[in-house]
């Protein structure tokens, strides 16, 4: 190989060396700016106080107020319960969705967005957004956050606008409690490992009850913080049904439970 052609070869390898580099660069430069592209930049551990706020613009308007206290979330408004942990970490997705777009929304028809006034809205501390409607194309949503407008893919719109009993905890004896004894119903009898069986059991779902059924027999859980929850034996059979009348709530555990949680005598 001439002196020529080794000199072309030196300088072409260079030129792939630079274009490498400066490829890399770029490529570090918008994975940063992608990377901080998101909804919010909020840290989890940061977020102590969220508010719900749904049905904006109606008379219907109300509010779901969560507080975090200790190593659990609590309900505060409507009602004052435990909350399904699931709940606040579907939730929390929110603070990791990429913004496909944004805007400034000075100037731009708000209602055209469904973001005036907006369906529901939600507060992580400080932070307010306002979820509007589907993009019809993507079918990402418009969300209205600090003086812009930002599409995003979520998949929280239905949980915020479902039924407040979605965020009730499934565990009948609250987190952070310990379970000092059982009284069960007539017919029943306590076994050894009945009180650890009442501990923890987890029900599949929590519904609405209007506390109108008698039932049949009452069951009283003993905690260790000297309170006391009452709940109401619903079925005999199938589905194991457990009514809470102060909360306006029913547990349905799996029929498969009845046996560990009520053994006959």
């Amino acid at each position: 190989m001439g002196t020529q052609a080794r000199r072309f070869a030196l300088n072409l390898a260079l030129l792939l060396v630079v274009a490498g580099l400066g490829a890399w660069v770029w490529w570090q430069a918008h994975t940063v700016e992608a990377q901080a592209a998101t909804l919010l930049t909020l840290e989890r551990e940061a977020i102590t106080r969220i508010a719900i706020t749904r049905e904006l613009g109606s008379d219907k308007l109300s509010v779901i107020r969560l507080e975090k206290q200790g190593d659990h979330w609590q309900m505060l408004e409507p009602k004052a319960f435990a909350l399904n942990p699931t709940r606040i970490s579907q939730l929390f997705t929110l603070l990791d969705e990429a913004v496909a777009a944004s805007y400034p929304a000075a100037g731009k028809d708000l209602k055209a967005y469904g973001l005036e006034p907006g369906t529901v809205a939600v507060m992580f501390n400080d932070q307010r957004l306002i979820f509007g409607a589907e993009n019809p194309v993507s079918h990402n949503r418009y969300v209205l956050h600090d003086g812009a407008i930002k599409l995003v893919s979520e998949t929280v719109f239905g949980l915020m606008t479902g039924t407040l009993e979605d965020w009730f905890a499934n565990k009948l004896v609250p987190p952070g409690r310990s379970l000092q004894s059982v009284s069960l119903p007539q017919g029943y009898a306590s076994q050894p490992t009945t009180l650890q069986n009442w501990q923890s059991a987890d029900a599949v779902r929590v519904e609405a009850w209007d506390g109108k059924d008698a039932g049949h027999g009452m069951i009283t859980l003993k905690l260790d913080n000297a309170s006391e929850l009452t709940l109401v034996l619903l079925t005999t059979q199938g589905e194991l049904l457990l009514g809470n009348k102060m909360a306006g709530i029913r547990y349905v555990l799996p029929e498969v439970q009845r046996g560990n949680l009520l053994p006959s005598q």
